[in-house]
């Protein structure tokens, strides 16, 4: 009964540390309706997106470990993870407990697979090198926004509009023409993203993650700790402790077999 017990926390876990950014994915419905504001002020917004876009951009691999606390209905569930990363679209991350894994996702470049180390679901894979993840855990994540959130970048789409308001100039949003959602930015002191948001086209927030306990590893200035929430409550927070940019990594580890190995 234990056993069971575990396996479905852990991939519950997985599956919230997928559901919290499901404000990656754009939504159906009525656009966006960009307010006046000053045009100079617009191209300074969107000079500051894209040089978020560029953030990090020089980490090409990580790996590490670290911590995640995840909140599911009042009762915070603790595991440790260590990870392998590449851009833009090979991981391997394992969820483990106690020092025992739980679950493994890993990502090939052609293919991602899914293990259980405790049987709680038979081993499965995609066919694409970056799929949305939603068919399998249940929402509308891509694989290599996983990865970019383990290599120090944050995690902006792509837009086509960015503006600030007057007397907020410390946020700055964002979206695509047509979309029914958009991102919104807040900078602190130094200028960092300290904070980055989903919003309806009511600008209410659907979901946001803050970026905390910036350090600086190897001359690149990262955030260690990720919160994540929801509008249900729910929360997820994931402490990347041991975070190395640029490590070596083989090919090979990205390539996982039924066993898990």
């Amino acid at each position: 009964m234990a056993v069971n017990r575990t396996a479905c926390c852990g991939f519950r876990c997985l599956v919230l540390a997928a559901f919290v950014i499901i404000g990656f994915t754009w939504c159906s419905g009525c656009t966006v309706k960009k307010p006046e504001t000053d045009p100079a002020q617009d191209k300074k917004a969107r000079a500051l997106v894209l040089s978020v876009l560029e953030y990090n951009a020089a980490i090409a691999t990580s790996k590490g470990t670290g911590r995640l606390v995840a909140n599911i209905g009042g009762r915070p569930e603790v595991y440790k993870i260590a990870w392998a990363a590449k851009a833009p679209d090979r991981l391997r991350l394992t969820l483990l407990l106690s020092g025992h894994p739980v679950e493994t996702i890993a990502a090939s470049g052609k293919r991602v697979t899914f293990i259980s180390h405790t049987g709680n679901h038979t081993p499965h894979s995609t066919l694409s090198a970056d799929p949305d993840l939603e068919s399998y855990i249940g929402v509308p994540l891509r694989l290599s926004q996983m990865v970019s959130m383990l290599l120090g970048r944050i995690p902006v789409r792509e837009f086509d509009r960015a503006w600030t308001s007057p007397d907020r100039p410390d946020i700055i949003h964002a979206n695509k023409n047509f979309s029914s959602s958009l991102q919104e930015l807040k900078t602190g002191d130094r200028g960092q993203v300290i904070r980055y948001r989903i919003l309806d086209k009511d600008f209410i927030p659907i979901f946001g993650i803050e970026f905390k306990n910036f350090k600086t590893k190897k001359n690149f200035l990262i955030p260690t700790l990720l919160s994540f929430y929801d509008t249900a409550g729910q929360t997820l927070e994931i402490a990347l402790t041991g975070l190395v940019p640029n490590a070596p990594v083989k090919e090979s580890i990205f390539r996982l077999t039924g066993s898990g190995s």
